[in-house]
């Protein structure tokens, strides 16, 4: 247990450290996008308030330090629609508002796209078949292998001294690099001693394993995970990071929907033994705090894909049309022009209002899973 605390607290000062640059470079996107459609900015901060020091003010902006270091933000003239004037961003026209709200969306999608065109040009992590362009042509930087995440205490693996992040490269002579390699092998020598190769810590040393017969508690009592990476040539690099971004992207949009949609099932699967499957599919800050602190150990390059693939998730999260978010912001704009501005602002304030305390329940009732699960 205080091991498991330990990892989740790890993983959360390193999500904390992913999350503010990518959150930064997002408010970013606002900022620029904001000031060449003629929109004042009144601060630029760097974390949250409370507000260290009065600040600089450069031109027309204040720019601040801020005591929680959570990322930062900008604050448009005019944002709360109290304001019209000339230069607000009530006053800005529809197109200009949707450039500047997309504008962080953008930012994102482009520090993805940077990372994973490095990533693919050095070596980047296997991702599965989905997320791999069938027409290109890469060169593995490391072959398929099979490495531990978790071995059972007092399980055989554990008795032989096998322990996490241990790669088994073998078993009786036959070379395994697949999750369902291992299980078939184990499957067909419960009960045997069998002769394991392995690499522990960087050398290759052989472990004698008496397997269990099969029980609910697996026949070896590891958690085996396949892993490999693959390296492009500088333009199939750029059209896989292309690529993979624009699949995660879509990927993302469709499992937030469809855990959305499957709220009702959630809050049913409270008080039962199983956690449901779209929560499973789905992590909260503890569940992403716990894979960044456990995919490190394998090396920059997963801490890195992560990286990515958080940079993706705030994009596609954006771009829905959820009450506080950006999309959520533009959705507002384009219905009260539809409307002829019928929208008062204080019923958009109610709605994001009430939106955003529904979208703070729903990660709360996420991280519970996420307890639950690790």
């Amino acid at each position: 247990m205080i091991s498991l605390i330990l990892t989740i607290l790890g993983g959360a000062l390193l999500l904390i450290v992913v999350l503010a640059p990518l959150v930064i470079g997002h408010e970013y996107g606002h900022f620029i996008m904001a000031r060449r459609n003629g929109v004042r900015v009144d601060e630029f901060g760097i974390g949250f308030p409370p507000r260290i020091g009065k600040g600089k003010q450069v031109g027309e902006t204040l720019y601040t330090l801020n005591w929680l270091p959570l990322g930062g933000f900008v604050r448009l003239a005019g944002e709360d629609g109290q304001s019209t004037e000339k230069g607000t961003f009530a006053a800005a026209s529809l197109w200009a508002k949707t450039k500047i709200l997309l504008a962080g969306v953008t930012m994102n999608l482009i520090i993805a796209i940077v990372l994973l065109f490095i990533l693919c040009l050095v070596g980047i992590p296997g991702l599965g078949s989905q997320f791999e362009p069938s027409f290109l042509h890469p060169t593995y930087a490391q072959s398929k292998q099979l490495i531990l995440t978790n071995v059972e205490p007092g399980s055989p693996a554990a008795k032989a001294g096998i322990v996490r992040d241990d790669y088994i490269l073998s078993a009786n002579g036959q070379t395994l690099t697949s999750e369902i390699e291992l299980q078939d092998f184990t499957a067909a020598n419960a009960g045997k001693t069998v002769t394991l190769v392995i690499r522990h810590n960087g050398s290759i040393q052989t472990r004698q394993v008496t397997l269990r017969q099969p029980n609910n508690q697996g026949i070896l009592g590891v958690s085996p995970q396949q892993v490999y990476k693959l390296r492009y040539n500088p333009f199939e690099a750029l059209i896989a990071a292309l690529y993979i971004t624009g699949t995660l992207f879509i990927a993302t949009i469709v499992a937030v929907v469809n855990l959305i949609i499957h709220i009702p099932s959630l809050i049913m699967g409270i008080g039962s033994q199983t956690v449901p499957s779209s929560a499973q599919a789905a992590s909260g800050p503890i569940g992403i705090a716990f894979v960044l602190s456990s995919i490190t150990r394998l090396g920059l390059a997963y801490f890195f894909l992560i990286v990515a693939n958080i940079s993706v998730a705030l994009a596609a999260l954006n771009v829905l049309p959820l009450p506080a978010l950006d999309g959520g912001r533009l959705a507002v704009a384009y219905v009260r022009k539809l409307t002829g501005g019928k929208i008062s602002t204080d019923t958009e304030g109610l709605y994001h209002g009430i939106g955003f305390i529904a979208l703070m329940l729903l990660v709360l009732l996420i991280t519970y899973y996420d307890l639950r699960k690790f």
